[in-house]
């Protein structure tokens, strides 16, 4: 007769954990169907689509945490982002959430879970309970009075009735070691099944995000074209332009006068050395030189000490990321300062670096965190970004190019900036794009 191993068992104790969780959170589920259905009336009346909201943000964390529960069980991954559901919302919107496909998979979510989350709960407990009550306390049948002998599952009143009861204490621990882990995974894969959005959805959202992603390069990639052509039609050409001129009047003075041609040739000089200085900065827009040599945390410590408002920098949990995704950082972190410094009136910048690490990829997080006086936010069709509430447009320019830029890696800006301060500028940078 072979015997459970170790991993055997855990996994038996993971599973009565996991049932014990859901049970638990089968008072929650409870409690939000209740509340549904005593909204439901006031819903004709208008009355209560002021409750709706708030509402659809319950269920839809509930439904977030039952995920995550269930994909910890099952060892999966969560192959999408949920929706964050926050702040006021218009009848239009309303409407559009509570027909919106994922409401409907969290609502079935919340009827299956109402439904059987329960009964795993009760049948996690009672049977491991059942089993040790009947197994440990029949052999002691003889301790109590015969006019109030020991009551199980029938009364016991002899060795041969005590047999019974450790025998169906042994058949309950058997279906506990047998039902239980079925009943933990049909429940974690209902869950998952329920609140994953079908394969042929999620590739249609996928190549929405793709689209868009796309759409957001090609515009980025155009913007920054058109920056070089015109640093370079501004700057470089113009100087380059001067310093033909000078060579030109340098050539004919040499003609009559050599000693008239030194200054135009100064000025020839000047003008090229300025002409290649421009030339250099239009290439470290390009790709800066310094994260070769530094790496992104040595080029954010630049940046930083550059400065004109006092920042700190803290990149401990910094990792090395593609160099594509560390260039797009540095812009990011670039633009998220100077933003800072023109439009915040703060007094100090903290800056945050570093690398998210998840079962799907690697993440780069570039944070910036001021003390001014807040109120930015960004056009809400920029995607991928969620404005603070309560901001205002019209500060913080800069953040709709930071936006497009993170949007072309697949990443999102995300702004909290609360009038009055302070606001936190958080870009995600997945650096598996």
């Amino acid at each position: 007769m072979r015997f459970p191993d170790r991993s055997a068992l855990d996994a038996r104790l993971q599973a009565l954990a996991f049932l014990l969780r859901e049970g638990r959170a089968w008072l929650a589920s409870l409690g939000m169907m209740l509340a549904a259905l005593v909204l439901l009336p006031f819903l004709p009346l208008g009355v209560g689509l002021y409750g709706v909201p708030r509402l659809l943000q319950v269920l839809n964390q509930l439904a977030a945490r039952a995920q995550g529960r269930a994909a910890g069980f099952a060892g999966a991954v969560i192959p999408f982002d949920r929706r964050r559901l926050s702040g006021r919302h218009s009848f239009g919107e309303l409407a559009a959430l509570v027909s919106a496909a994922e409401t409907r998979r969290d609502v079935s979510w919340l009827l299956f879970h109402c439904a059987f989350a329960l009964v795993a709960g009760v049948l996690a407990v009672g049977l491991p309970a059942a089993a040790v009550l009947y197994v440990a306390a029949a052999p002691f049948w003889m301790l109590f009075p015969a006019d109030a002998p020991l009551d199980l599952a029938f009364p016991v009143t002899s060795w041969a009735s005590a047999g019974m009861t450790a025998l169906l204490g042994l058949a309950y621990g058997v279906a506990a070691w047998l039902l239980l882990p079925w009943m933990a995974r049909r429940l974690g894969d209902g869950t998952l099944a329920i609140l994953s959005p079908r394969r042929y959805a999620e590739l249609s959202r996928r190549i929405s995000d793709l689209s868009a992603a796309r759409a957001s390069a090609l515009t980025a990639h155009a913007a920054e074209l058109r920056r070089i052509e015109r640093e370079l039609h501004d700057g470089a050409q113009n100087r380059l332009v001067g310093v033909v001129m000078m060579l030109g009047l340098a050539q004919r003075a040499a003609e009559t006068d050599p000693a008239a041609a030194v200054p135009f040739m100064a000025r020839a000089q000047d003008a090229a050395t300025e002409a290649l200085a421009g030339l250099r900065e239009a290439v470290h827009d390009i790709y800066p030189p310094i994260l070769d040599e530094l790496g992104l945390d040595g080029a954010a410590s630049a940046l930083t000490s550059r400065s004109p408002v006092p920042a700190a920098l803290d990149a401990r949990g910094l990792r090395r990321a593609p160099a594509a995704v560390e260039s797009a950082a540095y812009f990011v972190l670039a633009e998220a300062l100077t933003n800072a410094a023109k439009h915040s009136g703060a007094s100090q910048i903290e800056v945050l670096l570093h690398t998210d690490s998840t079962q799907r990829e690697d993440v780069l997080v570039v944070q910036v965190k001021d003390d001014g006086r807040g109120g930015a936010a960004v056009p809400a069709g920029d995607g991928a970004v969620v404005p603070a509430r309560g901001a205002r447009n019209g500060r913080g320019t800069g953040l709709d190019g930071i936006a497009r830029r993170a949007a072309a890696f697949g990443g999102k800006l995300i702004l909290a900036s609360p009038e009055g301060g302070p606001t936190v500028v958080r870009v995600e940078l997945p650096c598996a794009f």
